[in-house]
């Protein structure tokens, strides 16, 4: 057995490091702080003009009227759904002595569709009044500021007449929400805020939205977490719906942007509560099933509620998700403190949720059903921004963590590997040390074994004959056997010399060894041996072999073939090194006067598969071929035998 791996420490969970009371006490702090900033508050030399005497100019049986603002047109009947004229009462203590000593300006917060505004039944200022019918305009998606020119006014002030001209969209809240009159430097600085609150907060959440999407999506490539996608698609809805909250001309028809955009607003809602359940590991039916039909559900809604042209269903729909969206995180939280299954992220998340729900539900009651506070300064952002830069924490922490895990892992994979790459390196040492042992063991046997059988049998043959002989012993006899018995000593060591698979080398061997003895017997050996590439075969057991082939097809061609002439050639052919060995001789005899021969070239046919050569046997006219041929590349073909089994 292996030692066991130490893993190195689990990296720690800087969540860990959040103080949730402290990230508690600062979203209070933030909506103690939103509460004091939107307290409506006099402002030195501003006068608040909160009623207005409202006139139908395109129904002129209907007298004018005296309405309280903010004025909702959708909340009036079909009459004033299009075009209304509003008259503002100079406030008596906004009075000057000179007209051209004073700076006074006029700040309309939320007015719309189109406006001009009139002084003294001079245009001053006007938004989309002359634009095409066909073109958006909605003005309310951000605040006004208009100077008023020193020379309109009128001597005495409480004779300036001062008129706001408005066109209306159904379903828009059009109309005219309370008015500010007086010094201009002080509406200026007002007005900077109102639109660093309403507009460049929103192309921040915007823009935060946009990049947290984007984030989400290239983290969920290489995590496949569903978290992740949920939160992309929350925030792709939410940056739509925003872009369209502040743009003034949008290129879109009215229609399609108001679908567009309360369709992008359930779609943040649904897909928020379903990333939110994930996170939170709440994975209520009823929840993702509630969320999902806020998906699906709310573009009938809004097609429903633009054939129907009644705004109470807007406020329906939108108290709906709201209402929804607490009891899922309200269920989220107890299902969690019942489980007891609270962990860093779950309380962080759970905070800025509640957080971003309390200022949505603040913007809702003020805008919407007339609870007291500056409805021109919105929550909403400053909760959006903190939950979408919360959750995209959360991603990336996520992400880091299991970057950290993926880490962590790879050092144990890479410890586990080179522990067994070291085992390894061991084993293979030894089983390399046992392979050189068992080389060394099979060639000493190998050499005892051709020992025997050659030198051997040569000493054992002589010294029979010394043992046997009635009278004196044949010295010629002995010396022949004992010559015999030398050669076969010398093949034994020739086959040890490292030739390195070099053919003609080999060959030139056997030649020195064998030639005297053809010589002898009256046979010419013609040598045509060429350079050819080396025999990776041909290593010491392969030379031995090759050495008993031609030793026997030698000691053939000088007992049987009655042949003067061997030829013995070497060439390439294709991808294999050819040997080829002919006599002229009488060719090998019919299969009729045949009876025990053939063992010697059947051992021929068994070395030659040792070595890895193929073997052709062949008429050479006269006399017998036979071919060797090694490979080079691919597999050596069959030997032919099958004309030796005709020959034999």
């Amino acid at each position: 057995m292996t030692d066991p791996i130490d893993l190195p420490p689990r990296p720690r969970d800087r969540l860990r490091a959040v103080a949730s009371p402290w990230v508690a006490v600062l979203l209070l702090g933030l909506l103690v702080l939103l509460h004091a900033v939107s307290l409506p508050r006099p402002l030195p030399g501003v006068y608040t003009v909160q009623r207005a005497t409202a006139h139908l100019p395109l129904d002129p049986q209907a007298g004018a009227r005296v309405v309280a603002l903010p004025h909702v047109l959708d909340d009036e009947g079909p009459a004033w759904w299009d075009r209304v004229d509003y008259e503002l009462p100079w406030p008596q203590a906004l009075a000057y002595e000179r007209p051209d000593d004073v700076r006074l300006a006029l700040l309309l917060p939320r007015v719309g569709t189109r406006f001009r505004v009139l002084l003294n039944g001079h245009e001053v200022a006007q938004m989309g009044w002359y634009t095409p019918a066909d073109h958006t305009v909605l003005a309310a998606a951000q605040p006004h500021l208009v100077p008023l020119p020193s020379a309109l006014l009128t001597a005495r002030s409480g004779d300036n007449l001062l008129r706001i001209e408005v066109r209306a969209r159904v379903l828009e809240r059009s109309g005219l929400s309370p008015v500010q009159l007086g010094d201009h430097d002080v509406l200026s600085r007002r007005h900077r805020l109102l639109a660093l609150w309403q507009v460049t907060a929103g192309w921040v959440m915007a823009a935060t939205s946009s990049f947290i999407a984007v984030l989400a999506l290239f983290l969920w490539r290489p995590l496949r977490e569903r978290l992740f996608v949920l939160f992309a698609l929350a925030s792709v809805a939410h940056a739509v719906r925003t872009v369209m909250l502040v743009v003034l001309e949008p290129p879109l028809g009215y229609e399609l942007v108001f679908f567009l955009n309360r369709v992008a607003l359930g779609a943040f809602v649904g897909f928020f509560i379903l990333a939110v359940q994930e996170l939170l590991g709440h994975r209520r039916t009823w929840v993702r099933r509630g969320a999902w039909a806020i998906i699906g559900g709310t573009p009938l809604w809004i097609a429903w509620v633009q054939w129907a042209q009644d705004y109470a269903l807007v406020r329906l729909w939108a108290g709906g998700l709201t209402g929804f969206a607490a009891v899922a995180l309200a269920a989220a939280v107890w299902d969690l403190w019942r489980r007891r299954a609270w962990h860093d992220e779950a309380r962080l998340v759970t905070m800025v949720a509640l957080f971003a729900l309390v200022t949505g539900v603040r913007d809702f009651g003020v805008v919407q059903l007339g609870w007291p506070g500056d409805g021109d300064m919105r929550w909403m952002p400053l909760g959006g921004v903190a939950l979408t830069l919360t959750m995209g924490w959360v991603l990336v922490h996520r992400a880091t963590v299991w970057a950290r895990t993926v880490h962590r892992l790879n050092d144990t994979l890479a410890q586990t590997v080179a522990q067994r790459e070291s085992e390894l390196r061991a084993a293979f040492q030894r089983l390399r040390a046992a392979e050189r042992q068992r080389a060394i063991e099979d060639e000493r046997r190998r050499l005892m074994r051709d020992m025997h059988d050659g030198l051997g049998s040569q000493l054992v043959q002589t010294l029979n004959l010394v043992r046997s002989a009635p009278e004196g012993v044949d010295r010629g006899s002995v010396e022949t056997m004992l010559a015999h018995a030398l050669d076969e000593l010398r093949l034994a060591l020739d086959s040890l010399e490292p030739m390195e698979g070099d053919l003609p080398a080999i060959l030139g061997t056997l030649r020195r060894r064998l030639g005297p003895a053809l010589e002898s017997a009256g046979i010419e050996l013609r040598w045509e041996v060429q350079d050819v590439p080396p025999v990776e075969a041909l290593d010491a057991r392969g030379v031995m072999h090759l050495f008993r082939c031609l030793q026997e097809i030698f000691a053939n061609v000088v007992k049987h073939a009655h042949a003067q002439r061997i030829t013995v050639s070497t060439w390439v052919r294709d991808d294999h090194i050819v040997l080829s060995i002919e006599d002229d001789g009488v060719g090998l005899p019919p299969p009729e006067r045949r009876s025990a021969e053939g063992r010697g070239l059947r051992n021929v046919l068994t070395r030659a598969a040792k070595m890895g050569a193929s073997v052709r046997f062949y008429d050479a006219h006269p006399g017998t071929g036979i071919e060797f041929a090694f490979t080079t590349g691919r597999q050596p073909p069959e030997s032919d035998t099958d004309w030796l089994r005709r020959q034999l």
